[in-house]
């Protein structure tokens, strides 16, 4: 199982990182070349196209990898279906326009949800044919096509922003890798829609995707109540002002956890039967997010002034201390952005949903709270607040329900080492920042990155971890993997 998992990660890692190459050039040029209000009112009405599109989506992309029992006439049948609700609903998201331009009293609203319409027609229309790629782990297909509609997308993006378009730029930016996606998607897989949508295709993963469509729309108010509110009592450049720090958060995740997200589900949906594998599988995992997330979290906080100058240029600065703040929770992201696949292998998407229920209690009310006490820096402590106390819950239950182990024992074998690699970090951070604080920017950046990675690599060999990470990443049969410090070395075989 791990050689399956290493190998679609080799895949996703290929066309993740070349993407994340081209949007943060394209976001590099875009953000000198548009103003924080340009952002800020497409920030705002993507959230009310996110809501959209997680209705389009209805939970059946999941749905259709995870259930082995489909056949091609039924792939053909729930295609016909998410062509049918994305006509529908690319419609109703065009008619929003007047609303939306009404509660925010800015009437750019009404021709800017006309033209995302057809973002969220082809996002439907490449749903079941992502889903069907990766189902069929074609890994090497998938971001190929991922690399090659974003390099459209940024050229698109780029050459619209210099034409004077403003902020639909950014609309082309995200609209054109959507066309280009779905062309090559016929291409690629060669499947057409079925000219009849029959119930018992639907059925057959109907019980998976209602769940699964509940926690999206839970999951959706809890991460986009925030740029709602911000707009409405802060502003647009408020909102492009929030979203830049949102967006670098989120980062890593980019980074990292889209490389292993779409991976986990089809490879571990195979052994799906077996708690106890998919159980020390994920463990390895979580751990090796922390031992990045937590120093990594540490860095950001005190860089966050030369991060973003050097990402969007010195018109960003309002953007500098929501960021700091908020680049203190990047392990969160980094751990609970994992979950989700394991609720879905597990096929327990009834817990998924009540943990989206939670975490939209938990979160929602940090927004609230942050936003009345009226300002970004507010709303990003309260939000930080919001993620540690997420983090503690969502574990406590998938520990306690799904694997029949306990939330002390996750903790001792997965956080407190990891933990140690970022209190170490931020020691020697601190260190250099008192006894060098007129370091340039980019020097900084360096010395601290350098000094960081120093820090990180003698801590990871000195506790042992070196070798989980080898083992988790290169070795084809690992025999002996040191889970941590404290525990020495764990005797056993692993079945890959």
């Amino acid at each position: 199982m791990l050689e399956g998992l290493r190998s679609g990660v080799l895949y996703t890692a290929l066309g993740k990182y070349s993407n994340v190459v081209i949007q943060l050039a394209v976001n590099m040029v875009l953000s000198r070349l548009l103003s924080p209000r340009d952002y800020g009112v497409v920030a705002v009405a993507q959230v009310f196209l996110l809501f959209f599109t997680t209705i389009v989506d209805a939970g059946l992309g999941p749905a259709v990898i995870q259930n082995r029992s489909l056949s091609e006439r039924d792939h053909r049948v729930l295609f016909s279906y998410s062509i049918v609700f994305s006509c529908i609903l690319s419609i109703l998201f065009a008619a929003t326009g007047p609303l939306i331009a009404h509660f925010y009293g800015n009437p750019v609203y009404l021709p800017l949800a006309l033209a995302m319409s057809s973002t969220l027609l082809l996002q439907g229309f490449n749903m079941i044919p992502n889903a069907l790629m990766n189902k069929a782990k074609r890994f090497r297909e998938v971001n190929l096509r991922l690399v090659a509609s974003n390099l459209c997308g940024g050229v698109a993006g780029i050459w619209t922003a210099l034409a004077g378009w403003g902020a639909y730029a950014l609309v082309m930016s995200f609209t054109v890798p959507a066309l280009v996606a779905f062309v090559l998607n016929m291409l690629l897989l060669r499947v057409w829609p079925a000219r009849s949508l029959e119930r018992a295709s639907l059925s057959k993963v109907w019980k998976f995707a209602k769940s699964q469509f509940g926690f999206n729309f839970i999951n959706y108010f809890s991460r986009n109540i925030d740029k709602i509110l911000v707009g409405k009592f802060m502003g647009p450049a408020a909102v492009g002002n929030y979203s830049k720090s949102y967006q670098l958060l989120m980062l890593p995740n980019q980074v990292l956890l889209e490389v292993i997200n779409p991976v986990l589900l089809p490879v571990l949906a195979d052994h799906q039967d077996d708690v106890r594998t998919v159980r020390e599988v994920y463990y390895k995992l979580v751990r090796f997010l922390l031992l990045i997330g937590f120093p990594l979290s540490v860095f950001l906080f005190f860089q966050a002034a030369n991060v973003i100058r050097v990402m969007y240029g010195s018109q960003w600065g309002a953007a500098v201390l929501p960021f700091s703040i908020l680049a203190l929770t990047v392990w969160v992201q980094m751990s609970l952005s994992s979950t989700g696949s394991i609720f879905q292998v597990l096929g327990q998407t009834g817990y998924l949903f009540w943990n989206g229920c939670i975490t939209a209690l938990l979160l929602v009310s940090s927004i609230v709270i942050g936003c009345l006490l009226g300002s970004l820096t507010t709303l990003a402590i309260s939000l930080s607040v919001g993620f540690v106390l997420n983090f503690v819950v969502i574990f406590f239950l998938m520990t306690r329900k799904l694997f029949a182990s306990s939330f002390l024992d996750f903790l001792r074998r997965v956080c407190l080492v990891p933990l140690g690699g970022g209190v170490l970090v931020g020691a020697v951070l601190l260190a250099l920042k008192l006894a060098l604080p007129e370091l340039g920017t980019l020097l900084s950046l360096v010395v601290s990155g350098v000094s960081s990675l120093l820090i990180f690599a003698i801590y990871t060999k000195m506790t042992g971890q070196m070798g989980t990470l080898r083992a988790l990443l290169f070795r084809r049969s690992p025999a002996h993997v040191q889970l941590s410090g404290e525990e020495g070395k764990t005797q056993g075989k692993e079945q890959d």
